[in-house]
């Protein structure tokens, strides 16, 4: 594949950092991008007008507004597949294995453009939040809210005092009882889902770390002490099989990883509690 898309990916690991929050703001926002002047985009992403002229260039070879005509032309070719109604589509396509190799590209694309594009400073800095935190809430609404219930899981499972709080009006009350040493993991991939974006101004006011999980430029990234941005191609679409929950997956995959091969964790004597909780009608005691 040689579209913008597949071209802002390649080339990333290479951007520098004013070019890297163009490709970012492309790759969150599209509509945006091509709606937008030069100036709006510059503004938008923090940079100056003539950073947006030299990344242009250094993409599609010309200015901003061939850069548009391309971005315009991949958003247009991979609509048919991900963006019509499942009833409507060719059964010959389908049956000859063409739904299921594009839907796989698109996964193997968000989690390589994750992988390129994730701050590994600010993968450290949750992961040492979350290892020393003194107890881990977890915010997320829709398909967020599902990953964030995991995100719970995951990190209960590795000891750590985590619980997932779905209900709007228990957000505003576990928020509300967060303190200092505290972690509140907030996870909105548009990142303006307002039950969330309010879990974490009230966290933020009683002194708990507050670590968003959002695409770039969202308000929830501007409000997060630390920001693990993911950017991934997707439009909206009621029919459109969602893609980028793989990559939030990926991500709060690798920070459980992480810390279950720290040092500082007693695995045996963990699993061992976990198995003996499990047990089928267990009477003893749990370890101590």
């Amino acid at each position: 594949m040689n579209d913008i898309f597949s071209r802002i990916t390649k080339a990333y690991p290479t951007l520098q950092k004013a070019e890297r929050r163009i490709a970012d703001l492309i790759m969150a926002d599209v509509d945006f991008f091509l709606r937008a002047s030069i100036t709006d985009v510059a503004q938008a992403a923090g940079v100056s007008a003539s950073s947006i002229t030299r990344f242009s260039r250094l993409l599609v070879g010309d200015g901003f507004r061939a850069l548009k005509l391309s971005v315009a032309q991949a958003k247009s070719a991979q609509s048919p597949y991900f963006h019509q109604s499942v009833q409507a589509l060719n059964e010959i396509d389908i049956a000859g294995g063409q739904l299921e190799f594009l839907y796989l590209q698109q996964i193997v694309a968000s989690l390589t453009s994750t992988f390129y594009r994730l701050d590994a400073e600010a993968l450290v800095d949750a992961i040492r939040a979350l290892r020393s935190a003194r107890r881990i809430r977890t915010f997320g609404v829709a398909v967020s809210g599902l990953i964030a219930a995991e995100a719970a899981m995951r990190l209960m499972r590795l000891g750590l005092e985590a619980t997932f709080v779905a209900d709007a009006h228990f957000m505003r009350i576990a928020s509300s009882l967060l303190a200092p040493g505290d972690v509140a993991l907030c996870i909105s991939h548009t990142g303006r889902s307002q039950e969330v974006l309010d879990a974490a101004d009230m966290a933020r006011k009683q002194g708990a770390i507050v670590l968003g999980l959002t695409a770039p430029h969202t308000p929830l990234s501007r409000k997060a002490d630390i920001i693990l941005e993911l950017s991934v191609f997707e439009e909206i679409d009621i029919y459109t099989p969602s893609i980028s929950h793989f990559a939030y997956h990926y991500v709060i995959g690798l920070l459980a990883f992480h810390i279950g091969q720290s040092a500082g964790l007693d695995r045996d004597d963990l699993l061992a509690k976990i198995k003996l909780g499990l047990a089928p009608g267990l009477s003893v005691d749990l370890p101590q």
